[in-house]
């Protein structure tokens, strides 16, 4: 299937036009009553059953004359497809209805400036969702934040975790979760530990308050996912939301994944520095990915002093070490290694970073063992600095770059493992920006970080045209940001253009001269600016185009009233937009006009 945006930016220039058109002609066909003739499109519109129409986007006629899309398809690029899961067909586009502010709750619902989209209802940026508490301008989850554990402020020690609420040491589980194995579980709603360790429900069941329920009702406090009642608090297959899973080294509190693994050694900031040390009597907690069985381990914590490629080596060791690295802020594996007699793992860390460097073995193997930690290199990311000066264009490849930084997911973009390019930018000015890689040769995803490459993500896109991404932030004179060109799936990369831009304001009409020509009279640049909700309220409605489509072409009066009985939201929407153009915006160029009745 092809691959849906998550938002459609395909055709505005042309339906644009073609609104704006149909002030002129329906003006003809309406006023004199007189007989119409097939209509001249302007490229790239085409002529369908005697009306412009683009069949990039026209549900009636995607791709060419004639073709129509199913229900539940929508027409994108020409061609008919459905939308992914979660997501609603708008128009010409597929959109989250829970996140879009154009298109938030339901379609065409548009959010006011200032305003975000959050579980499909408005509200103004800046307030924190439900659940989440602002601190130092973040949202965050007392619950579970460990530097505002229950309130802003108050920070867990280190080596703890905020469970609820309140800290906690980490090697402890939380209170309501029991150790089963090597995992803290919730024996209340755990399916493979219900009530009890190992105590497994059959098919068709799910743990319920500690029992093995059928599936056929959820109780209170639970949610179906799948066939599943599930706590999303607590379960870590549906954490937070159905089908969010956290990893093997993390458990599910309040709706969060959380990190389980705890160093037993903190090695500082010194490098280089060798530890010198023995995995026999360990523990084992943690199962590195690059190998099938795993034995004992020890694990430290290593914390970068400045940005840099960091190497880790267990060369000089007296069996086959495992080494693999993990964020010791989510415990997310950055990198593994198994080669017999000399594993070696690197990571590009910021500064101030810490990781937990595991020391394994294979196959149950233990011993002795020596750890090298060397800073091998400046950091891989940024690549380079731009230019403060806007607009600018460069140009460049990430074939055989490292995967130094991975998105935040979003509704926009999801956290890919590919190879990437970060350039640092600095606002020469206080305004919005525009990044975006059109032009580019491989299927990008773009994102913006704030201060470093690690710091937090102000933007990301997957893709605004097919295949190419844009995002627009708003940036503080002096403030240094870090764009980095990333690549769709693990394996995509390729010569990319990058683009910086200030964004356009909507553009001032200067309300002299003609009313509207579907190319630069006053109506189309209103359509642009200040009517621009309103010409997308219609241009997003089948009704509207419907009617539109009807009322441009219709040959009599009588004609045309039968376009307004056929679909009256349709009409409304097309004249609340006219409204505003002809009315609001161009009084004075639009003054005579009879399509619409200015009060």
């Amino acid at each position: 299937m092809q691959k849906l945006r998550s938002r459609s930016r395909l055709a505005p220039t042309y339906t644009l036009l073609w609104l704006a058109a149909a002030v002129l002609a329906s003006v003809a066909s309406c006023s004199d009553g007189g007989t119409t003739t097939p209509p001249t499109c302007v490229a790239p519109l085409a002529s369908c059953d005697g009306v412009c129409v683009d069949t990039s986007s026209d549900q009636d006629h995607c791709g060419v004359c004639g073709v129509a899309c199913e229900d539940g398809q929508t027409c994108v690029a020409g061609a008919c497809v459905g939308c992914d899961e979660g997501q609603t067909a708008c128009g010409d586009g597929c959109f989250d209805l829970q996140s879009d502010v154009e298109h938030c709750g339901s379609c065409n619902s548009a959010c006011e400036d200032g305003q975000t989209c959050e579980d499909g209802v408005c509200q103004d940026d800046g307030e924190c969702a439900s659940g989440r508490t602002e601190c130092g301008g973040e949202c965050v989850d007392t619950s579970s934040d460990p530097a505002h554990c229950g309130e802003c402020g108050a920070a867990c020690d280190e080596g703890q975790a905020c469970e609820d609420g309140a800290c906690q040491d980490e090697e402890e589980c939380g209170a309501g979760l029991t150790t089963c194995g090597d995992a803290c579980v919730d024996t209340d709603t755990d399916d493979a530990h219900c009530g009890g360790c190992d105590a497994a429900c059959g098919d068709g069941q799910s743990c319920v308050a500690g029992t093995c329920r059928d599936d056929e009702e959820c109780g209170s406090g639970l949610t179906t996912c799948g066939d599943a009642c599930v706590d999303l608090q607590t379960d870590a297959a549906h954490c937070g939301e159905c089908g969010t899973a956290c990893g093997a080294s993390q458990v599910c509190q309040a709706g969060m994944c959380a990190c389980t693994v705890s160093p037993g050694r903190d090695l500082g900031n010194a490098v280089p520095q060798i530890v010198n040390d023995t995995t026999a009597g360990g523990s084992s907690t943690y199962s590195p990915s690059c190998v099938a069985t795993s034995s004992s381990e020890r694990i430290y914590a290593f914390t970068a002093a400045t940005a840099g490629v960091y190497s880790f080596n267990s060369a000089g060791s007296g069996y086959n070490v495992v080494l693999a690295l993990l964020d010791a802020a989510g415990c997310a594996e950055l990198a593994c290694n198994a080669d017999p007699g000399a594993a070696v793992v690197t990571a590009d860390l910021a500064t101030g970073q810490t990781v937990y460097v595991v020391v394994d073995g294979a196959d149950g193997e233990t011993g002795t063992f020596e750890l090298n930690i060397t800073r091998q290199s400046a950091p891989s990311c940024p690549a380079g600095t731009l230019a403060s000066a806007v607009p600018q264009t460069i140009t460049g490849s990430t074939v055989g770059r490292p995967n130094s930084v991975t998105p935040t997911a979003t509704t926009e973009c999801g956290a890919v493992e590919s190879a990437d390019a970060g350039y640092a930018f600095t606002a020469p000015v206080t305004g919005d920006y525009v990044f975006d890689t059109y032009g580019s040769a491989f299927d990008t995803v773009l994102h913006v970080r704030d201060g470093s490459c690690r710091g937090p993500q102000l933007a990301c896109n997957d893709d605004t045209r097919i295949e190419q991404s844009e995002v627009t932030v708003t940036l503080e004179a002096g403030q240094t940001v870090v764009v980095v060109v990333d690549g769709f799936r693990n394996t995509s990369a390729g010569a990319f253009t990058l683009n910086v831009r200030r964004a356009v304001p909507p553009p001032v009409c200067d309300d002299v001269g003609v009313c509207g020509d579907s190319i630069e009279g006053c109506v189309a640049c209103a359509f642009e600016g200040n009517c621009a909700d309103e010409r997308r309220a219609c241009t997003d409605s089948e009704a509207c185009i419907n009617y539109v489509n009807c009322f441009r072409t219709c040959a009599s009066p009588a004609a045309c009233a039968a376009c307004r009985t056929a679909d009256p939201d349709g009409a409304e929407l097309y004249e609340a937009a006219l409204a505003c153009a002809v009315c609001s915006e161009c009084p004075l160029s639009c003054a005579g006009s009879d399509v619409v009745t200015c009060r």
